[in-house]
């Protein structure tokens, strides 16, 4: 260390960390150098300085959430987290390789003291935010005591242009969430140049507007960087930003405020020049000094202490039963039971119209249920839930109730971020054509395993005289294909109970439940099998006598049309499979599954008011799809399902044309 050097540990230790960004990136041959140098002032103080962690449990249910939204710097906080002891040199030598703990943008789950799964830019915005209601919500039920921290979040110029992230932010102000504290490293480049080439928005003002509390900072200014964290901490009635004013590769000996070193190793000489800049010895790779480390650390016996009167206090409430029995319903796995009263056959009922009766009945018994509707509170049936547990606002920290306005995609990454954080179960509402919307969410959720719901109306062409635009056709496949995903589509009220608890059942995966806005008749469970056959994912729902000749697939609203198909066709053997959850039914055995599916001599048909792609999946190459591969049409729902031919008469007629082919 020279002597100019050793006179600042702290600046030591940044360039060391810097070294070490380098050689990470540059030994994987691929990843992100500009960005985590623009970085490390700040995120280097707030982890020694501010964080509160256990350096033993990185899963401490009071530990502050770090997120870094700018996922594309994870060598950033991998080097963090090392300095911690959470990962070592060897992890970040394989960094971006297979198997590693250090993948080319974090993963929650992989990583410890990973928050959340970044890289898309602007959902870790919304991810921070829905972790700071968390920790508002679950204060306010349980105490200061046991549940207070702060949720920082760190950002660029790229998350910021994102929509996603001035939705969550105008919702987290709105909120008055401040516990939450934003850090914008703000260097004005991007991988295609100067971000002034593209946006000439004032982000100062953007937020301040949004009801944030700003702040300018030189972003490589260490006191004015303690300085501001200090005062984002002391504001309690607005969320915070600190704006750090930076040089994108800030510390690079040719190369500094180029945007060429945002997603690309440093050349080897340009290391090599960094570092003799830095103090470092350029013929040293992956330096980590002993007293870089024990410096860095010396605040963890405080931490410790902490933790252990953290742990004390949690066992003095844990004492009185009505916390104790709170406290394990949020952070258990068990959900509570409840009963609602089946609907009775020859009636029609939207499927729709249970979600507000259990929904309702949930939040009686689960204290920790919220949720909310992309303003569609009344379609989505989520009125009562509303008006049952209030809004959350800055007057009502004990609301359960989201309004989040037109903001599907906010909506999705906050409920992301409620997940993470744990302590809550929450849901999401809107139609289903605006999953489009919310899908950059709902593919990080399954990629992480959050037991996030959502629940989707308006689920078909059925939808009717709203037309194409909001008549959803291509949504199931589309959402289908998303990897640890549930794609619930009862075919009846009682069904769609069923499918409403599994959704809420899953602990490492979302669920979404598919409800209908016209009435479905509710099938008589005295002549057809019970509704908790729905768990399956697909079951016999009508069968006949010896082998089938045609066995006829349906989901949601399209089963009752295929079991009224069925009788028009009777001199045929006919099976009808209720195929509500593919997912779940590909879950089960090979042997029941071709029980269910029957001899492949039969005739497989699959009917589905939306896209035929992929059903031949269960129907083979030989099999009959019956759907819409068009957009829909705007007309009363009836006759939208005869002009597309879902209907049983013509269901029938295309079964027995194609038969007699």
């Amino acid at each position: 260390m020279s002597t100019s050097v050793a006179l600042d540990i702290d600046q030591y230790a940044i360039n060391i960390a810097k070294g070490l960004i380098m050689d990470t990136v540059r030994k994987a041959d691929s990843g992100h150098t500009g960005g985590p140098l623009s970085s490390m002032d700040y995120t280097y103080t707030l982890f020694k300085e501010f964080l509160k962690f256990d350096p033993d449990d990185p899963q401490w249910k009071d530990r502050d959430r770090f997120v870094l939204s700018a996922g594309h710097e994870s060598a950033l906080i991998y080097t963090m987290l090392t300095y911690i002891g959470w990962l070592d040199l060897d992890d970040l030598k394989q960094f971006r390789q297979l198997g590693s703990r250090t993948p080319g943008h974090p993963e929650r789950g992989l990583t410890p003291g990973v928050e959340a799964t970044t890289g898309p830019l602007g959902q870790g915005v919304g991810n921070a935010v829905g972790m700071a209601v968390s920790e508002c919500i679950l204060r306010h039920q349980f105490g200061e005591d046991v549940m207070n921290h702060y949720t920082y979040c760190l950002h660029g110029d790229g998350d910021i242009q994102e929509p996603v992230s001035q939705g969550a932010i105008a919702l987290a102000g709105h909120w008055g969430l401040g516990k939450l504290i934003n850090y914008y490293d703000a260097n004005n480049a991007q991988i295609s140049g100067k971000v002034t080439r593209s946006d000439s928005a004032d982000y100062v003002k953007i937020y301040e507007a949004n009801n944030w509390h700003v702040q300018e900072i030189d972003g490589h200014d260490r006191e004015a960087i303690r300085d501001a964290i200090r005062k984002a901490q002391m504001e309690i009635e607005k969320p915070s930003v600190i704006i750090g004013r930076t040089t994108m590769a800030k510390g690079c000996a040719t190369m500094e405020d180029d945007h060429n070193t945002h997603g690309a190793p440093l050349p080897p000489e340009e290391i090599a020049a960094t570092k003799e800049k830095l103090d470092l010895n350029p013929e040293e790779f992956f330096q980590l000094p002993e007293d870089v480390v024990e410096d860095f650390r010396k605040g963890f016996e405080f931490a410790r202490s902490e933790v252990a009167a953290w742990k004390s206090a949690l066992e003095t409430r844990m004492e009185e039963v009505e916390f104790a029995e709170k406290w394990n319903i949020a952070f258990g796995d068990t959900l509570p039971l409840f009963d609602l009263p089946a609907y009775e056959p020859g009636q029609k009922v939207a499927t729709r119209k249970i979600w507000g009766p259990f929904i309702e009945k949930f939040a009686e018994s689960h204290p920790t249920l919220v949720g909310g509707s992309a303003d569609l509170e009344p379609s989505n049936v989520t009125t009562g839930f509303a008006n049952l547990v209030g809004d959350f606002t800055q007057n009502n920290r004990l609301g359960r109730n989201f309004a989040y306005g037109v903001r599907e995609f906010p909506m999705g990454t906050i409920n992301n971020g409620i997940a993470l954080h744990g302590g809550l179960e929450v849901f999401g509402a809107t139609f289903f054509v605006f999953s489009d919307y919310e899908r950059p969410a709902i593919r990080l959720r399954a990629l992480q395993g959050l037991p996030v719901v959502s629940e989707y109306t308006h689920d078909s062409i059925f939808v009717g005289e709203d037309g194409p635009t909001h008549q959803p056709v291509e949504h199931l496949m589309a959402c289908r294909a998303i990897p640890n995903l549930l794609v619930l589509r009862p075919g009846d009220a009682n069904e769609a109970i069923v499918a409403s608890r599994i959704a809420f059942e899953q602990t490492n995966r979302p669920a979404l439940v598919l409800l209908t806005r016209q009435g479905l008749p509710v099938f008589d469970r005295n002549k057809y099998p019970s509704a908790e056959e729905f768990r399956k994912g697909g079951y016999i729902m009508q069968n006949c006598e010896g082998t089938p000749e045609v066995v006829i697939i349906a989901t949601g609203s399209e089963v009752w049309v295929a079991l009224e198909a069925a009788e028009k066709i009777s001199e045929n053997k006919v099976r009808v499979v209720n195929m509500g959850c593919w997912e779940l039914f590909d879950e089960q055995s090979l042997e029941y599954r071709q029980s269910v599916l029957g001899d492949e001599s039969a005739l497989r048909v699959s009917i589905e008011a939306g896209v035929t792609l992929g059903w031949e999946h269960y129907t083979g190459l030989n099999g009959l799809n019956i759907g819409i591969n068009t957009f829909g049409e705007s007309a009363p729902g009836g006759e939208v399902a005869d002009h597309f031919g879902i209907t049983p008469g013509k269901v029938a007629d295309k079964i027995q044309k194609f038969i007699n082919l």
